[in-house]
Order: structure tokens, then C-alpha cells, then sequence
């Protein structure tokens, strides 16, 4: 009596071991295992074939020139027109450093340097609003990735005396982080209107209890 047939499989371990080392190798490790067999294959004459060595490229001949781009190779400078200038309106400076985005904003009689914001509309979401925010800063070709649909930080504030009443004693101020993917405010023509900062600069323009809950999230990444 026969049972059923088997399907025919490699012998384990051979071929499938093959594969794995192979994948763990670059092109150009592969390429160096493959002219270092097929050199010691000419050394004991087991391979008639000179493939025409004189014209062909070795894999150490690839590793020196590259070599020899990497001593010639100078890093350019970090630091830019807008650096040696200290314009803080300016993308272009601080190359090593996130820098983050503060507006000039109109909040009661006092103009205060604020991270972008508009109030929030009935039936948006908070995200929403932080993508509007964005939206309709004035003049800028600004797209930008947000990170996550959930605020990463919140201000509570209240409002001066006179401007309170039964139903709205303060306010709430939720941040979303974003990264800039492209834009600038390259076109603005009113000036002082906004400035991109690093965190260390921050303390220069945000008064001390908003800049206390900023630094609360911003992270050097």
C-alpha cells in the first residue's frame, strides 16, 4: 500500500541558506564575492577565460576612487547670509537647528509674538482648525505634514477684566506639531510680521508664562 505523495522539496538548508546569505549582502558585496572566486578560479588555472581583464573595472579599483572623491570631498559651510545678518525672518539660517515659527498677532491693544492660531469654528476639529491656521496665515506658499490628529500641548489663560463675561472667563489654546514640507513667507511684504526661531531663542519674543507651557512640548528631534 501507498500513502499519499509527497511534494518533492530541496534538501533543506542548502538552498534556502543560499538566499538568506545573499540577502544580507549588497550589490557591491556580492560583486566582490563574485570577482574574488572568479580570480582565485584563474590563480589555480581552473578558468581559461581572461574576460578580457585589462578593460574591466575591479571592485578595488571602485573602493580607491571612491577614496580618493572622499579626501577631496570639503563639507560647505552651515553658516548662511542670513546667519552673519542675525535675520530671524529667514529660513535660511541655523541649518543644524529645528527652528519654529512665531507670528506677530493683535491681541487686545498689545501686539504679541504668539505660535500661529484662529479661533475655533463649531463643527471643525481641532486639527481641522490647526490646518486652517495655517491656511490662512497672509501671503505664504507654506505645506506642511502634521504629526498626529491630538494636540500635543494646551494653554489655559485667562481674560483681562473687561473682557469677561458669565459665559466665557478665558480661553483654551491647543498646539499641533507640524513639519514644513515646503513654502516660505518669501513673498510677505510687511515686515516684522512673523520670525523663525530656535528654542533657545523663544524667551527673546513669547512672554514668560505662554513660553513656560511651550517649552512643555518642544523637543530638539
Amino acid at each position: 500500500m501507498f500513502g499519499p505523495l509527497s511534494p518533492m522539496l530541496p534538501p533543506p538548508g542548502i538552498k534556502y541558506q543560499i538566499e538568506i546569505e545573499r540577502s544580507l549582502y549588497s550589490d557591491h558585496e556580492l560583486r566582490a564575492l563574485e570577482e574574488a572566486q572568479r580570480l582565485a578560479k584563474k590563480k589555480a588555472d581552473l578558468d581559461d577565460d581572461d574576460d578580457n581583464e585589462q578593460n574591466i573595472l575591479l571592485v578595488q579599483d571602485l573602493e580607491d576612487m571612491w577614496e580618493q572623491k572622499f579626501l577631496q570631498f570639503k563639507l560647505a559651510t552651515r553658516e548662511t547670509d542670513a546667519d552673519k545678518k542675525n535675520d530671524r525672518t529667514s529660513l535660511r539660517r541655523k541649518l543644524d537647528r529645528n527652528l519654529i515659527l512665531l507670528v506677530r498677532t493683535k491681541l487686545g491693544d498689545q501686539d504679541v509674538w504668539m505660535l500661529p492660531q484662529v479661533e475655533w469654528q463649531p463643527g471643525e476639529t481641532l486639527r481641522g482648525t490647526a490646518e486652517r491656521t495655517l491656511a490662512t496665515l497672509p501671503e505664504n506658499n507654506m505645506e506642511a505634514k502634521f504629526l498626529g490628529n491630538a494636540p500635543c500641548g494646551h494653554y489655559k489663560f485667562k481674560f483681562p477684566q473687561a473682557m469677561r463675561t458669565e459665559s466665557q472667563l478665558g480661553a483654551k489654546i491647543f498646539f499641533f506639531k507640524a513639519l514644513l514640507l515646503s513654502g516660505d513667507f518669501s513673498q510677505v511684504e510687511k515686515k516684522g510680521h512673523h520670525v523663525w526661531v530656535s528654542k533657545e531663542e523663544l524667551g527673546d519674543y513669547l512672554k514668560p508664562q505662554y513660553l513656560a507651557q511651550v517649552r512643555r512640548f518642544l523637543l530638539d528631534l
